[in-house]
């Protein structure tokens, strides 16, 4: 989607918390539920979700897509189970369009698994809506040498059709993409709710419509670092409609405003076993391995491995971004040491159970691990 970093919308809920049907997930990856935000709520949670407001500049004017419209946390809205995301034709800081864009990097991001939105699209020349993700670290460096994953993509004016992307190579401007589509059989987006999917695992990624697997990429690079970077790293979601742009070009009079994304919920998956068994390693050479055990309930313990002697800092965050505690800070020798985490909080108490990441931090580089807390 926009050529960016970004900064966020509505409820989330966690692990343990929903009351769903089931926590499991049918295909290729056999996960559980780590994250939802069903939108059951009566307005958007700024704890979870950032509103990016404005037309991106000074860094990134127009969002580095010529897109027409200025973003504003009013054209989102959470009502009766379902968030609305609301482009409108009215003029606004010298804008003609009005939407609304938001993201989940507040709460981390995610490194492999399945992630689903059931959304209904809206359709008319010029409206381009999408469901992304970009890296929470930038461990590879700038666009797109940390990669882009862009789940769908929509042109209004193509209303039965969308596509999956990925972004990756260099920085710009020697970045490349790979895409596939996906056209309905009858029907268009806007009609009705779809659910869109894709699947991650390690040098592999797999796009689902409504259950039926449209696009498979094994193949990418970058410059950063070896394969499979940069799709090695944690990536955080966002949700947007925009206006105009190189994508769909602008709106004509036949474009009906105000047009709606309307998404009954979105949710994660993992598989807590295999999830970060790898330990791939940073363009640095810092190792981070998988917690062990994993999932846990007295004690688990990460091992780390540093090229060079360096000041290191391990603590562990929740599913919100907040600092649960910090395990390790000191000075540390080149070689394999070990960080255990006893499920406590900085004040001594229990820590809920849940998914939990570990974050290892040097001067130089950082690297992540998710574990899960039983309580």
């Amino acid at each position: 989607m926009s050529r960016t970093s970004i900064l966020p919308l509505a409820p989330a809920i966690l692990l343990g918390m929903l009351a769903l049907p089931s926590t499991s997930v049918s295909g290729a990856i056999d996960g559980q539920l780590v994250w939802a935000d069903e939108f059951d709520g009566t307005s958007v949670d700024p704890s979870i979700w950032t509103f990016e407001v404005g037309d991106g500049c000074p860094n990134l004017c127009n969002w580095g897509n010529d897109e027409l419209q200025y973003y504003r946390a009013e054209n989102a809205s959470v009502a009766g189970g379902l968030l609305t995301i609301e482009a409108r034709e009215e003029s606004f800081d010298g804008y003609d369009y009005t939407s609304a864009r938001m993201h989940t990097r507040a709460i981390g991001g995610w490194r492999y698994g399945r992630i689903e939105m059931r959304a209904k699209l809206p359709a008319g020349r010029g409206l381009w809506p999408a469901f992304w993700m970009m890296p929470t670290d930038d461990v590879y460096g700038t666009w797109a040498a940390s990669g882009e994953i862009d789940i769908l993509e929509m042109r209004g004016q193509e209303p039965n059709r969308i596509i999956g992307v990925i972004h990756y190579g260099g920085e710009w401007p020697q970045n490349v993409s790979a895409e596939g589509p996906y056209i309905l059989p009858s029907g268009s987006f806007d009609e009705d709710f779809h659910e869109f999917a894709l699947e991650w695992e390690e040098g592999v990624l797999r796009w689902y419509v409504d259950g039926h697997l449209f696009f498979t990429r094994t193949t990418w690079f970058s410059t950063g670092g070896p394969f499979p970077a940069p799709f090695d790293q944690r990536f955080y979601l966002i949700l947007n409609v925009a206006v105009g742009g190189t994508f769909p070009g602008p709106p004509d009079e036949s474009t009906e405003f105000p047009a709606q994304m309307v998404v009954d919920w979105v949710r994660v998956y993992q598989d807590l076993d295999t999830t970060a068994v790898s330990a791939a390693p940073s363009p640095s050479g810092l190792l981070l391995h998988a917690a062990t055990p994993n999932p846990f309930r007295a004690g688990t313990e990460w091992s780390f491995e540093l090229p060079r002697a360096s000041n290191v800092e391990v603590t562990i965050y929740d599913v919100r971004g907040r600092i649960v505690r910090q395990i390790e800070s000191d000075a540390f020798s080149a070689g394999r040491h070990t960080a255990h985490w006893d499920g406590l909080d900085e004040s001594g108490r229990r820590a809920a159970s849940g998914v939990y990441e570990c974050v290892l931090t040097t001067p130089h580089a950082r690297r992540v691990r998710s574990v899960n807390l039983l309580r």
